[in-house]
């Protein structure tokens, strides 16, 4: 995974490989980034999970190339995930013993907020955090 920091030093967008590893590199590198922002602990790890949400149901589901972009709004985060398709995500019902499809509900306990822009060039599912 290569490291494209957009022309402001608080916005870091990076291509997304389809495989199990991603999840990982992103894991790390919100770590690193957040930690370089003196980004609370709880909200680091809470993070974390969000990001690992985010780039599991982007890598499982989008089309076409896949990115995730992390961003300092104010006192806060926004991460995100784009790809080039037009199917948008849904929450899905689960039940106690499922063990996949929880990942939006994850992203809506864990972010302060979160949504889905449809873009002509595909969509973008995000998350904003705040300490």
């Amino acid at each position: 995974m290569q490291e494209a920091a957009s022309s402001e030093s608080t916005r870091t967008v990076v291509p997304l490989q389809r495989d199990p590893g991603a999840c990982a590199a992103v894991r790390a590198l919100v770590t690193r980034v957040l930690g370089g922002w003196e980004m609370p602990e709880e909200l680091v790890r809470d993070a974390v999970l969000v990001a690992n949400e985010l780039v599991a149901n982007a890598v499982e589901h989008g089309e076409g190339q896949v990115w995730f972009g992390l961003s300092r709004v104010g006192a806060g985060i926004r991460m995100e995930t784009g790809d080039s398709g037009a199917e948008l995500p849904r929450l899905r019902s689960t039940g106690p013993t499922d063990e996949r499809h929880r990942g939006l509900v994850i992203i809506g306990a864990l972010s302060t907020g979160w949504g889905i822009e449809h873009r002509l060039d595909g969509k973008v599912v995000w998350a904003t955090m705040t300490p």
